[in-house]
C-alpha cells in the first residue's frame, strides 16, 4: 500500500474504480463505439467517465473507465462513429470543430394555422454552428 497520497485525490476519498468498456448484453467491446469522454469530478490520475454504445444491440452505457481502455478503443478501426465529444470539443474526422457561426432560433411553433388573437411572447435559443475542414456541421445550443 503506498503511503504517499494522491494529489488529485484528496485524503481519505476512495479512489474510483472503473469498469471495463464492453457491452453488457453481448459480453464483447468489438462493436462498441465511444460516444463521450470527458473528466471525472472529481478529478482522478487513471480515470475518465466514458459514454458508449453497442452497434450490435443498440444498448448505451456511461461509466468510470480507465485511460487505456479508452485508448484501446480508440485504436481499434470504425470505433468512432460521427461526432465525439471530448472533453470541451467535438471532435469529427480526428480533429476538433471549430465554431463557424452563431445564431438565434425561435421556440414557437403556432398550434393552429389560425391567426393567434394574442400575440405570443417568442423564445429564442442561441446557437452556435460547428464545423469540420471535411464540410460536416452541425448546430448546438450556446
Amino acid at each position: 500500500m503506498p503511503t504517499i497520497s494522491d494529489p488529485i485525490v484528496p485524503n481519505g476519498a476512495p479512489l474510483p474504480k472503473g469498469e471495463r468498456i464492453r457491452c453488457g448484453q453481448c459480453g464483447t467491446a468489438e462493436y462498441v463505439i465511444l460516444d463521450s469522454i470527458e473528466a471525472l469530478t472529481p478529478p482522478a490520475a487513471e480515470f475518465v467517465d466514458v459514454g458508449y454504445s453497442c452497434l450490435e444491440c443498440g444498448n448505451s452505457y456511461a461509466h468510470a473507465a480507465t485511460f487505456q481502455d479508452v485508448a484501446a478503443i480508440l485504436n481499434q478501426r470504425g470505433t468512432v462513429s460521427g461526432v465525439l465529444q471530448f472533453g470541451g470539443e467535438y471532435v469529427h474526422c480526428g480533429e476538433p470543430m471549430k465554431i463557424s457561426g452563431t445564431g438565434f432560433h425561435s421556440l414557437y411553433a403556432p398550434m393552429s394555422t389560425e391567426d393567434p388573437t394574442v400575440d405570443l411572447l417568442d423564445v429564442y435559443l442561441a446557437t452556435k454552428v460547428l464545423r469540420c475542414r471535411c464540410g460536416f456541421q452541425m448546430e448546438l445550443p450556446s
